[in-house]
């Protein structure tokens, strides 16, 4: 009997893949996966997919692998709830400050991708989101809405899901950043300004100016959060 080709597919459905195969085996901590060929197999995915699928499940510490030894299940409270949305990131104790070095890895990219790539639907939402903050420019519980909105509107107009599930998983943890310099800047009108800025550069389709002004944004939202965060450990 021919052997069944391996299926492209979304990287999300080999995760919810794993996660049935985890879940109909009722599989507990100390219990190892069968190896990423067998899943590969069953899948009928690439190993690479199953590969990446076990990455983003030791991220959420469902699983642990050990080198020569095969991966593990570590625990299975990733998996409940809305999955992966519901973990529980600040328990997890992100650190400000390193969460800021990843949107700068990542969102300087995803407002150039936007910029490339966006639809009139999508740039009709992030030009609500900056409408709505310069109606109210010194409302900054009304900027910790829609800043967070913003980019969550750049994020999806990039068109990359795995940037989205990234942005997705770490969302706790961006909000309450966001919530630190929103509220506490000292001018939250820069901040506005910025936005439009980015806006402006996505409408015109210049992934280059949109990349350069996302860059300049976070490096200002850097700036306040430092300050934020010195001042705290200092109280």
């Amino acid at each position: 009997m021919p052997r069944k080709r391996a299926q492209t597919i979304a990287p999300s459905e080999v995760l919810d893949h794993l996660r049935q195969f985890i879940e109909s085996r009722n599989m507990q901590p100390g219990e190892r996966l069968p190896s990423e060929r067998t899943l590969a197999l069953q899948f009928h995915v690439g190993r690479p997919s199953v590969r990446e699928a076990i990455k983003a499940l030791q991220i959420l510490d469902v699983l642990d692998s050990r080198h020569g030894d095969g991966t593990f299940i570590k625990s299975r409270a990733g998996l409940s709830g809305g999955w992966p949305s519901q973990v529980d990131l600040d328990a997890r104790n992100i650190d400000l400050i390193e969460l800021l070095e990843v949107r700068k890895m990542i969102e300087p990219n995803a407002a150039a991708l936007s910029a490339a790539r966006r639809n009139e639907k999508q740039l009709a939402a992030m030009e609500a989101e900056v409408v709505a903050q310069e109606k109210r420019p010194d409302d900054r519980e009304n900027l910790v809405r829609h800043d967070y909105l913003f980019h969550e509107a750049i994020l999806q107009a990039s068109g990359n899901r795995v940037l989205q599930d990234i942005a997705h998983f770490l969302s706790p943890s961006l909000l309450r950043s966001r919530k630190l310099t929103g509220r506490n800047t000292p001018n939250p009108r820069i901040a506005i300004q910025q936005h439009r800025i980015i806006l402006e550069a996505i409408r015109r389709r210049d992934p280059d100016i949109a990349e350069q002004a996302m860059r300049t944004h976070l490096q200002t939202v850097g700036l306040d959060l430092i300050a934020q965060v010195d001042s705290q450990k200092h109280h």
